[in-house]
């Protein structure tokens, strides 16, 4: 590389020629320089405002609270409006909308499960009621990789999702296997739950009666009275008259 100092009319004094490339050395924009250390400038107070004293929220925080307050702000759900939800063809296909955006790299398409857990048999992680599946939506689980969603969607994005799960409860895609515990919806009662009063009359049935039931058990020996059968202490009683 040589060093050859001349001056050229467009580019200035040349510097360094280096393979006939020839390097001039100009005077930087006052515009750039400008933008450069402006940049610098902000880059510190930035650090200084958001981070060192917290003076306000960052913008993903900002965010996140607007979107819990708008949910909290939101009308009470119940799980009469959104098992309604579940049956209503509109609600469900918005839902299901949502699920295809958010969801399918977890549940995978059909919600059969892959990183997370199949939504279409009966074991749910979390519970399987509308509430407990709101509930799980909204809120997450972040330590078990369930992320919440409350905050990012909305309160009506997340009925709608919840309309959709509750859709597809119990269609028993084949996929991965059952994970959590067995969601018996309200109302139904399990066989073990039916048997165990049968067994309990049974077992009362059986059993000898005592004190005031007792005296109910005497007509029996009467109807045989009834019948025209005495019985051994009849005749004795008998016997002892007619002698």
């Amino acid at each position: 590389m040589a060093e050859i100092k001349r001056h050229d009319e467009l580019q200035g004094a040349i510097v360094h020629v280096y393979d006939g490339i020839e390097e001039a050395d100009n005077q930087l924009p006052l515009w750039w320089l400008a933008i450069f250390y402006g940049a610098i400038v902000f880059a510190i107070g930035y650090w200084f405002y958001y981070e060192a004293y917290a003076a306000a929220p960052l913008g993903r925080a900002a965010y996140d609270e607007q979107m819990a307050a708008e949910a909290a702000a939101a009308p009470e759900v119940t799980p009469e409006q959104l098992l309604a939800m579940g049956e209503d063809a509109e609600a469900v296909a918005a839902g299901r909308a949502i699920f295809e955006a958010n969801c399918v790299a977890c549940h995978d398409q059909m919600a059969q499960g892959k990183i997370g857990p199949n939504l279409t048999d009966a074991y749910w992680i979390h519970g399987g009621s509308a509430m407990d599946i709101h509930l799980t939506i909204t809120q997450g689980y972040p330590a078990k990789g369930m992320p919440p969603w409350g905050p990012s969607l909305g309160a009506e994005a997340v009925n709608h999702a919840v309309a959709y799960i509750l859709s597809i409860r119990n269609t028993n895609v084949e996929g991965k296997e059952a994970q959590g515990e067995l969601y018996a919806p309200e109302g139904a009662v399990e066989d073990a739950g039916v048997q165990e009063p049968a067994e309990v009359l049974d077992g009362a049935a059986a059993a000898p009666a005592d004190g005031d039931d007792a005296e109910h058990a005497e007509p029996a020996d009467h109807a045989e009275h009834a019948d025209g059968e005495p019985t051994a202490e009849g005749s004795g009683s008998n016997e002892a008259t007619e002698e």
